[in-house]
């Protein structure tokens, strides 16, 4: 999907629509906090209407969208490195859905916690952000034969660990 080079604010709506909610779990998944993976959604959302209404053209709406993601989450990330709380410990969770969000978010962290970053982050880009290899790639600057590689050995070390 490409943008128009004149801001049409239906034309935002509908990228909202159609993206906000992977982009959330693409936060989620890497930050842990619902209300921050919220802002920095927002943050990416806003910065891209800027765009549209600078004027600028997009050509690969997705692929910039997720490049924006990742890199205000790697921001975040370098900004406030925190422990991670157990969800034993963040206490009372307020409704089932952010419970369920929460559960699986700490089921995936254990799994990842034991790999290198590059294979826990591409396993993450692969299976829930549903990326194809070329796509991250792209995202992360690599030969497409690295990201496979690298998911390759991921998925090896995550069946034996199960194993186990």
């Amino acid at each position: 999907m490409a943008l128009r080079r004149t801001p049409d604010i239906n034309q935002f709506e509908t990228i909202v629509d159609q993206y906000q909610n992977r982009l959330f779990r693409f936060a989620f998944m890497r930050i842990g906090n619902r209300e921050v993976a919220e802002d920095l959604v927002q943050d990416v959302l806003v910065a891209l209407y800027r765009v549209m209404v600078g004027g600028r053209e997009i050509i690969d709406v997705n692929g910039y969208l997720i490049q924006s993601i990742n890199n205000v989450c790697v921001d975040y990330y370098r900004k406030n490195r925190q422990i991670l709380l157990s969800i034993d410990e963040v206490g009372e969770i307020p409704n089932e859905a952010d419970k369920q969000i929460y559960e699986e978010f700490h089921r995936v962290k254990r799994l990842l916690d034991d790999l290198p970053y590059e294979q826990a982050e591409t396993l993450r880009l692969k299976c829930y952000d549903d990326l194809t290899f070329r796509e991250i790639a792209e995202l992360h600057q690599i030969p497409e034969a690295t990201v496979k590689s690298r998911y390759r050995y991921a998925i090896k070390h995550i069946q034996e660990k199960l194993k186990q």
